[in-house]
């Protein structure tokens, strides 16, 4: 997994992986999105439940899982986002 510590007064680019992992048992789908930011690792978890009698290709647990597992890790950021603008300004803010 790619990882660059970042200096904020660095003006290099800067490249980030996401690596996604699944695990599935029956019907239920659980994936993890892990993402090394600066000095530390977020961790977004989504699951998803499919019910058989409805059919679905087995894809679509995963891909429901997957996209809840970033859109946890996507909170994570503006979180920490939120918190550096704080920080710098003193105010309580909201990204998204």
């Amino acid at each position: 997994m790619g990882h660059h510590d970042h200096d904020d007064n660095d003006n290099e680019d800067a490249k980030y992986r996401v690596k996604i992992t699944m695990h599935r048992h029956d019907d239920h789908t659980t994936a993890t999105a892990r993402l090394h930011w600066r000095y530390a690792e977020l961790v977004g978890v989504g699951e998803a439940d499919i019910d058989p009698d409805d059919h679905y290709p087995t894809r679509t647990g995963e891909e429901l899982a997957v996209a809840r597992a970033l859109t946890h890790l996507t909170r994570q950021l503006f979180v920490t986002t939120a918190g550096d603008i704080t920080s710098v300004t003193g105010e309580d803010v909201s990204v998204r």
